[in-house]
């Protein structure tokens, strides 16, 4: 018998959007592809290792910028998924003002993967 296992996640709003990432006294660009309530997908063509703690910084739209300390959870051939630790209280304004521009009514909404 075939079953299968739906895992749920926040939704995840694709962005693509150029931004920034802070290690230490490093800085390099990098592009976020997609975001939600807990983590970033981002493209990178720095090596990223697993566990590092970084700051991101983009905006997600024009006149709302948004800063991070995201921790990397995955990293494979420039495409990392990171978790984000800690949002300061403007860039927490900016993402629901994002979310009430952009996705009204959708942000709660929840998405759901299959996995067999």
């Amino acid at each position: 018998m075939n079953k299968t296992k739906v895992a749920r996640r926040p939704r995840r709003f694709q962005i693509r959007r150029k931004g920034e990432l802070s290690f230490e006294n490093h800085r390099f660009i990098c592009l976020i592809h997609d975001i939600s309530e807990k983590g970033i997908f981002i493209i990178c063509n720095y090596y990223l290792e697993m566990g590092w703690e970084l700051a991101v910084r983009f905006e997600l739209e024009p006149g709302l910028p948004f800063e991070a300390k995201i921790k990397v959870k995955h990293f494979s051939d420039g495409c990392c998924g990171a978790q984000i630790l800690e949002v300061d209280p403007r860039s927490d304004s900016n993402w629901k003002q994002f979310l009430k521009n952009n996705y009204a009514h959708q942000s709660r909404l929840p998405e759901r993967r299959v996995r067999l």
